[in-house]
């Protein structure tokens, strides 16, 4: 048995309580966690009952990183005692694959080696968020920009202009999601990369990545209108990606009437699909799920690059606290700075500690 923070009640508070121990499956490991980040979707999971609701008690954490204990059938190249991150899997229907617990499974093609030179705190800062905004920027149902990863690929789908010639706009850029999402658009040499965000941190979305800041505060016509002038010469259909949005008005003002756009959100789309309709805008709206099945074909080849890209610098690794132990009042606290923005530091906690 393994010590465990669950989820008992939608709406109620966690409780800490013992768990089976897993056992790796065919391509999957088994590690004993020394970190997991908390995220957003982790606190809607606790409140509204994301990804859990239909099979409590559950786990939360998904941002996960430790050290192999045991290796699955025809897993190669990893052995016991290996330092190494992933991500998890919400979506299981056993919470096995889940973080705030002392044990967790890895899945095949979601997971690698942490480099040297790098925590396994810091490690688990990407898991998650590197899996949602690839998706999201390079999946052919996602934003389809040529990925910068992957192997015996054309530079670009056949009806795509290259990543040269296309723009993307981010909304919550200054997310942490936003931030990895700014940083892959960088490696793949999209031409205009323009962040909605908060213009105190302009300074720092430009060193990532970021063309153009528009500052969130702006009214909204505001914000679209400079968007146009940036974009008044895109040649292939205008990409947008809301990291953040439950209101999708925004977003949707973005959108030309006279170019084809996409739309990749992170919340669910129907609100979004519904203002495209009502408006009558030519767009494409994609709800993107962060998890290794959606990236798919793409999930290997982003797994094999980035430790590569986190160990040389070329992803930076973003702020987070962390809390030693399963502490059930730390990890609510961190839970609730979501909801409340009372935070935009993660809680990291370390469930070994």
């Amino acid at each position: 048995m393994q010590n465990a923070v669950l989820v008992t009640e939608v709406g109620k508070p966690l409780e800490l309580a013992q768990r089976p121990m897993p056992h790796p499956g065919e391509g999957e490991i088994l590690i004993r966690v020394h970190s997991t980040m908390l995220l957003p979707h982790d606190t809607y999971g606790r409140d509204l009952g994301l990804f859990v609701a239909d099979k409590l008690p559950y786990v939360l954490g998904t941002n996960i990183a430790g050290v192999v204990e045991e290796i699955g059938p025809k897993v190669e190249d990893y052995k016991v005692g290996d330092r190494v991150f992933g991500v998890g899997n919400p979506l299981s229907p056993l919470p096995d694959f889940s973080g705030l617990q002392q044990y967790a499974l890895l899945a095949p093609e979601g997971y690698a080696k942490i480099p040297d030179g790098l925590s396994f705190e810091e490690a688990s800062v990407f898991p998650v968020n590197a899996v949602t905004s690839a998706a999201a920027l390079f999946h052919p149902k996602g934003l389809a920009f040529a990925a910068p990863f992957t192997k015996n690929e054309p530079d670009t789908a056949p009806d795509l202009p290259p990543n040269t010639d296309r723009s993307l706009v981010i909304v919550g850029g200054g997310s942490n999601v936003g931030k990895l999402a700014i940083q892959f658009a960088r490696l793949a040499s999209v031409s205009k990369i323009i962040v909605i965000a908060s213009a105190k941190n302009e300074t720092r979305l430009r060193q990532l990545g970021a063309t153009h800041v528009i500052d969130r505060y702006l009214q909204e016509e505001a914000i679209a209108a400079e968007a146009r002038k940036i974009i008044h010469d895109e040649k292939g259909p205008l990409s947008v990606y809301d990291c953040v949005s439950w209101d999708y008005s925004l977003t949707v003002s973005l959108v030309p009437r006279t170019l084809p756009s996409v739309i990749a959100c992170l919340h669910p789309a129907e609100s979004c699909i519904e203002l495209v309709k009502l408006n009558d805008l030519p767009a494409r709206v994609q709800f993107i799920r962060g998890t290794v099945e959606f990236l798919q074909p793409l999930s290997a080849d982003l797994w094999r690059i980035l430790p590569t890209w986190i160990v040389s610098g070329q992803l930076a690794v973003s702020q987070f606290r962390v809390v030693d132990g399963l502490d059930l009042k730390a990890i609510e606290e961190g839970l609730d700075s979501y909801r409340d923005g009372s935070s935009v530091v993660p809680l990291i906690v370390r469930p070994n500690h």
